[in-house]
């Protein structure tokens, strides 16, 4: 659903008015969410861009009322690009994550082609007769040279940092208990081991799921330039959400050739 905004009341705590989409047929309910997007989107003029975020605290036959929110240091320069007009969209049923998702797949395999890598989509799960359990998603040849990699977003939270997140597996039960390689996280923050190159997609920040960035997993202990902040709990772990600059620098880069090579050296 997208909601024109039709008041911005800008204050401590910024609240928002907007028209309801003539026959929509669901009633918003407190502390729904969503994200404010350009009118120049809308009208198919920009590409999407988030510029702050929305929860609704209030529907009203026509009319929806809510609050504008984000991180405190990123919240007043936000307010300062939103405009009367622009829209509050809406995903009531989750669709908008599972689209993105597999265009940037699809987007990210088209780069690696175009590069000269094979390029293999791993399969999610393995049956225990088949073989081992693979923990990232592409895999990535050329050269006689073989590249694992992971592919994540960026948090949704704040877009200015990566959402390096693995779903927390610990020794027990579970359907995968009897597999001789079950692996265990100790912590929900990615394992440096299990992938060569982290592929963050970029699409949250531009709006095109063409555009990523790319870091070697790798902790800052062993590379200082290149490599990842590391939990301090669980230093076989990277942090779940370490910044990526606009546009990527440092230990981050667009240059999926470069990760590669940045790779290569960290292997001699």
């Amino acid at each position: 659903y997208r909601l024109r905004i039709l008041e911005v009341r800008v204050g401590r705590h910024p609240e928002f008015v907007a028209e309801f989409p003539a026959g929509a047929q669901v009633q918003l309910e407190d502390g729904t969410t969503g994200k404010v997007v350009p009118r120049g989107h809308v009208e198919g003029l920009l590409p999407w861009r988030e510029i702050i975020k929305a929860r609704v605290r209030g529907c009203t036959g026509t009319v929806v009322k809510g609050e504008l929110y984000f991180p405190a240091g990123r919240k007043a320069a936000a307010l300062k690009e939103l405009s009367v007009g622009d829209y509050v969209e809406i995903d009531a049923f989750g669709i908008t994550s599972k689209i993105e998702s597999a265009l940037c797949e699809a987007s990210l395999f088209q780069l690696a082609t175009s590069l000269g890598f094979a390029a293999t989509r791993m399969p999610e799960n393995v049956a225990k007769h088949v073989g081992t359990q693979n923990y990232f998603d592409f895999r990535l040849e050329r050269a006689g040279a073989v590249y694992r990699v992971e592919l994540k977003s960026l948090w949704g939270t704040d877009t200015t940092k990566a959402r390096l997140i693995h779903t927390v597996s610990r020794e027990g039960g579970g359907k995968n208990s009897s597999r001789t390689d079950r692996q265990v996280w100790s912590t929900s923050s990615c394992r440096f081991i299990d992938q060569d190159i982290f592929a963050v997609s970029l699409w949250l920040r531009t709006g095109r799921v063409t555009d990523f960035a790319f870091a070697v997993s790798a902790p800052d202990a062993q590379h200082q330039e290149w490599g990842l902040p590391r939990v301090p709990r669980h230093p076989g772990h990277v942090t779940q959400n370490p910044p990526i600059s606009d546009p990527p620098a440092g230990r981050w880069t667009t240059d999926l050739n470069e990760v590669c090579q940045r790779v290569d050296r960290l292997r001699v």
